[in-house]
């Protein structure tokens, strides 16, 4: 299920239709950072380009982003129930979209995590 595999992730932006979402284990919040929101442009770009290095510096952006927007204290079981509504309000197409980054982060966490 994806809510449970994004709970048992780092924080991480999602582009979900024209909106954008910090989603993880500790974080389900709205995005209206415009130079995060440019990263997630500039990573999925990269990404496409096949371009290791910038991939990796848009990452670690991103999920440095996301770590900066986590509130204190931390309330697991809203920050589930939100991120369990916000899935299953979701059109097919933008759920497709949604996993898709999702495999892409864990890819790409993998990869980079270490750099």
């Amino acid at each position: 299920m994806l809510t449970e595999q994004l709970l048992k992730s780092p924080g991480f932006l999602y582009q979900i239709e024209h909106t954008h979402y910090y989603l993880g284990k500790w974080i389900c919040k709205e995005c209206m950072d415009i130079d995060a929101t440019d990263c997630v442009m500039m990573y999925h770009m990269c990404r496409r380009a096949s371009e290791d290095a910038d991939t990796c510096l848009y990452f670690n952006k991103i999920r440095a982003y996301s770590d900066f927007a986590l509130e204190v204290p931390c309330n697991p079981a809203k920050i589930k129930t939100d991120m369990t509504a916000l899935i299953g309000s979701l059109s097919e197409s933008a759920l497709a979209s949604l996993k898709t980054q999702v495999q892409y982060f864990e890819e790409d966490n993998a990869k980079y995590q270490m750099r």
